[in-house]
């Protein structure tokens, strides 16, 4: 069959053999029992169709015989074909979208009321199907699931279609209306305190709840979103891609349907790279050689700045008028001399943690109108993002310092082509691909096994508990150091640490006493007590660049005391032991604590630490401390809450600040919200890059 495939990649303007060939693919469909090879040549002959427009009606036999309902033509069917196409459409919607064969199954399924767990190839096109069920408009709550924040805005911006149907909730500070789609991540889901009664709820990238070794903390908050929201009695749908296999009799127990399809409406075509002794040098010659949109997967942030600084010295400033203002704002807000600016000047984008999620955002965009030729990124990109590669280089085989495993591999590579844009994404791998296995994903909250932590299990009621699961929690249920009710509200920590903590500070003397009992903002040796008690008994591990809790401090400390980003990068670069040693190192310091310590992390263990002391204190002393308002302040970077919120619909922090100095910006986001949608600004006080920004956001909020 390799030679039929080289046959229709090879055909060309003056070729003859089109009728065999469609003869030849006709014979393998019927002899293909689950048509997966049989489709990938009709997706072939599809790439190749300009060669086939004489045989178009055969063609469409053939297209419809495995399937592929998209790539039809409407017009050109039959009576009896177009009764048949029907059952591929959507209840309710306006003809624009028509299901593949498996897409159509996956679909009639939740139409009858049934629960589905989907695993399907990254091009399935199964969030289409969440969109045909929000459609219907049979339920008065729904909730998405998603794995990131950046993802949040994505699904946002689909979805604001029905926000005449339904509120659109992203934020936890937003009030519920009476109908809603909550489009939250899980660890937001779980501190959403004015959740109702949810009908339909769709999990995205639901691989991520049996990931316990990879990433525990946010396996805990999956675990616990999908049993908060099961106990609900709604209707799921939880998609993803590349799993073989659940746990046994999950499906019996949660009474739902797993559906486990290979179906693929692109082809991934892998070619191996066999790097020369400078595999950056192999990389750059790679790159000069592809034509069209090319996707760069690197390990690190730090990896892609390498191969951007690389590859940019090989390129030539793009003329591109709106990708140039882009980059001039950036370098004017952030630093001149930063890596992300340069690179978009020359036709390259970033996309990785560090990132302000609002310039993440404009790398796709920029990415996907085919602005820029080269988008280069870490894992961030892999989890649900959409993009239009028709060329994926993965370039390199970890994620961080660890290995991929097959899983991983197979989604980054399942990021090659797109439905109706690439029929054939190409795939370029520098390294020998993981073994291949199968991926079996676990429920921890279901399968309760010894690896199960019991920051998980305590979550759940009593009568979901297997035996073994009752006797590892009775010591926690059996002590009086902390109420369980006090334990189980700060999920995202140990039991055992929060208990340590709780007899840690109630054998505080009195000196250290008195740094615990501050409202408002601290001082510095009252904050420096507490990063050293967050970071003893909460902290599991340094991340984003803070390895001990002297330097939490100082580095929150010092946002408390300059929150201009531009004085904090230039302070990153005078002489001193802890001299950045370059732009990039520099900006991306402080973008990577904002992010992950002040806009995350440093908030949720302060407010942790406040409710422990809190219990501890106020029945012996009868004074307590309140942490509230520094931790937010910490989280919003002491601006506008607001403002922080809107950062993730794509307004960088800079513009908001720039739109609140004319029409003070609302701390309620909902109002926020109303307020940006009606503005109508003043054309001069605005650059074409910041018009354009307000523009999109205003578009889709």
């Amino acid at each position: 069959m390799e030679d039929l495939i080289a046959e229709i990649s090879s055909l060309g303007s003056d070729s003859t053999n089109q009728f065999e060939i469609l003869r030849i693919v006709s014979t393998v469909i019927n002899e293909d029992e689950n048509q997966s090879f049989s489709r990938e040549l009709v997706l072939r002959v599809l790439d190749q169709r300009k060669h086939f427009e004489e045989f178009n009606e055969i063609v469409d036999a053939l297209v419809r015989e495995v399937g592929l309902l998209p790539y039809i033509d409407e017009d050109t069917l039959g009576l009896r074909d177009s009764l048949a196409y029907e059952f591929f459409k959507p209840i309710n919607d306006d003809g624009s979208i028509v299901f593949h064969r498996a897409q159509a199954d996956v679909y009639h399924k939740l139409l009858s009321g049934e629960s589905v767990i989907l695993s399907a190839p990254t091009s399935f096109g199964k969030s289409k199907i969440v969109d045909s069920i929000i459609e219907l408009n049979r339920y008065k709550n729904i909730a998405v699931v998603v794995p990131t924040i950046a993802l949040i805005d994505e699904t946002r911006r689909r979805l604001s279609r029905f926000s005449g149907l339904y509120k659109i909730v992203t934020q936890i500070t937003q009030e519920p209306a009476d109908r809603n789609i909550f489009i939250l991540t899980a660890e937001r889901l779980n501190a959403y305190e004015k959740l109702p009664k949810i009908d339909f709820f769709a999990v995205d990238e639901f691989y991520k709840i049996g990931a316990l070794d990879r990433d525990e903390e946010r396996t805990i908050s999956l675990n616990q979103a999908f049993y908060k929201l099961f106990k609900m009695s709604g209707q799921f749908y939880l998609l993803g891609p590349n799993i073989q296999q659940i746990p046994d009799n999950l499906d019996r127990d949660l009474k739902c349907y797993f559906y486990n399809t290979s179906f693929s409406t692109v082809v991934s075509e892998v070619h191996y790279i066999q790097p020369g002794e400078d595999e950056l040098d192999s990389l750059m010659h790679l790159l000069a050689e592809l034509d069209g949109q090319t996707l760069v997967y690197c390990k690190s942030p730090n990896r892609v700045n390498t191969v951007a600084h690389k590859l940019l010295e090989r390129l030539d400033v793009i003329e591109d008028v709106g990708v140039n203002e882009a980059a001039e704002w950036i370098e004017g807000e952030f630093h001149e001399e930063w890596v992300f600016p340069r690179s978009l000047r020359h036709g390259i984008a970033l996309h990785h943690g560090r990132l302000p999620r609002s310039l993440a955002q404009v790398s796709v965009k920029l990415f996907n109108d085919c602005k820029v030729k080269f988008l280069l990124c870490t894992s961030t990109l892999i989890e649900g993002v959409n993009t239009s590669a028709k060329n994926i280089v993965i370039f390199d085989h970890k994620i961080g310092n660890s290995k991929y495993d097959f899983f991983t591999f197979n989604n980054i590579k399942g990021r090659g082509g797109r439905m109706f844009q690439h029929f054939i994404g190409h795939v370029y791998i520098f390294n020998a691909p993981p073994q291949e296995e199968l991926p079996f994903v676990d429920f921890p909250f279901y399968s309760q096994g010894e690896n199960v932590p019991d920051s998980l299990l305590i979550q759940l009621d009593k009568a979901d508990l297997k035996e073994t699961s009752k006797q590892r929690l009775s010591e926690y249920f059996d002590q009086n150091t902390l109420p369980i009710e006090l334990i189980r509200f700060n999920s995202a920590v140990n039991p055992l640490d929060q208990i340590n903590l709780a007899k840690k500070i109630d054998e505080l003397g009195s000196e250290d006493i008195s740094k615990l009992i501050w409202d408002a903002c601290p001082n510095y040796k009252q904050l420096e007590f507490c990063c050293d008690l967050i970071w003893e008994h909460l902290v599991s591990r340094g991340k984003a660049g803070v390895v001990s809790p002297k330097q939490l401090t100082l580095k929150v400390f010092s946002l408390y005391k300059d929150r201009n980003l531009k004085n904090r990068i230039a302070a990153e670069l005078e002489p001193g032991r802890f001299q950045a040693k370059d732009a990039d190192e520099a900006v991306e310091k402080i973008l990577d604590f904002d992010r992950n310590w002040a806009g995350y992390t440093f908030p949720r263990l302060l407010m942790i630490l406040d409710s422990i002391q809190r219990y501890i204190l106020g029945p012996k002393f009868g004074a307590v401390g309140d942490y509230s308002f520094f931790a937010a302040n910490v989280e919003s970077f002491f601006g506008k809450s607001s403002l922080i919120a809107l950062e993730e619909f794509g307004l960088p922090i800079q513009i908001g600040e720039k739109v609140d100095a004319q029409i003070t910006i609302s701390e309620n986001i909902d109002l926020a919200i109303s307020q940006l949608r009606g503005y109508e600004y003043d054309q001069g006080i605005y650059t074409h890059f910041e018009k354009h920004i307000i523009d999109d956001v205003k578009e889709h909020i």
